[in-house]
């Protein structure tokens, strides 16, 4: 299959280089050299813009970081929707709110595109490793189509129904990781000021009913700074969404306050 793939950051790359290993013709385009280059190192090849892969491709999937940068290489100028391959599908592997979701939804079907919803959990290490989880929503006869793309990525890929639902997913997944973050470092915090060492909480909290991937990787995982603005973004959108459908969600705004203290 002919993709394109926009954004080859930490996360992108990876995803890109899984999918030229799996045997397809794949086109890259980044605003940097570096990941161009080592795309180029690995058999692919790289487009002026947007708009290029666009109108060549089957498949054009998007893992940029914000919300605007997903409308700049979508409908900017140059964007992909410039002027589309007929039956082509975008998947969007980016974390973004469910008004930018809505709203690439209605751009592309003014285009006769085909839109999958479908961010991604498990960072560059998932993607190195092929152990991603993705959340996808859309139409069934284009999830059927990407199905085998995603998996050479990761096995665990959940359909939640139409495009936009994989969104919301992604966000209440991150409100829980958050969640979790928050308290591991509240049980070290507390544990160490009475006197036990940081590794004895995490094997008692690990050992527990409490135990998650947050508590067994404890000490041994990095996130700060990079983490910072994304799981701020994820945030806000949380909170934003919550708002607009009338709930509250006081867990998450102190997760907001907090997210300097608390991000390993």
């Amino acid at each position: 299959m002919r993709i394109g793939f926009i954004g080859l950051g930490v996360q992108g790359l990876p995803l890109a280089l899984n999918l030229l290993d799996g045997g397809h013709e794949l086109s890259g385009f980044d605003v940097r050299p570096e990941p161009l280059d080592a795309l180029r190192e690995r058999g692919g090849t790289v487009a002026a813009s947007p708009a290029e892969l666009g109108a060549v491709c089957e498949v054009v999937m998007i893992c940029v970081v914000s919300d605007q940068q997903v409308r700049d290489v979508l409908t900017g100028e140059d964007g992909v929707l410039a002027s589309p391959r007929p039956g082509l599908i975008v998947v969007l592997h980016s974390s973004v709110s469910t008004d930018t979701i809505a709203e690439a939804a209605g751009a592309t079907r003014e285009r006769g595109v085909v839109l999958v919803d479908a961010p991604v959990s498990g960072g560059a290490q998932g993607a190195r490793t092929r152990t991603m989880s993705f959340m996808v929503g859309g139409e069934e006869e284009a999830l059927d189509r990407c199905q085998p793309l995603f998996e050479l990525s990761g096995p665990n890929i959940l359909r939640t129904g139409p495009t936009g639902t994989a969104t919301l997913a992604k966000l209440a997944h991150q409100v829980a990781i958050i969640g979790n973050i928050m308290a591991m470092a509240e049980a070290v915090r507390l544990g160490t000021a009475g006197g036990l060492s940081a590794e004895m909480v995490k094997r008692a909290v690990a050992g527990g009913l409490a135990r998650s991937w947050i508590a067994e990787t404890w000490g041994e995982i990095k996130m700060a700074p990079h983490a910072l603005p994304l799981y701020a973004k994820d945030l806000e959108n949380s909170l934003r969404f919550a708002k607009q459908i009338g709930i509250s969600l006081p867990g998450a705004e102190l997760m907001k306050l907090e997210l300097p203290n608390i991000v390993p």
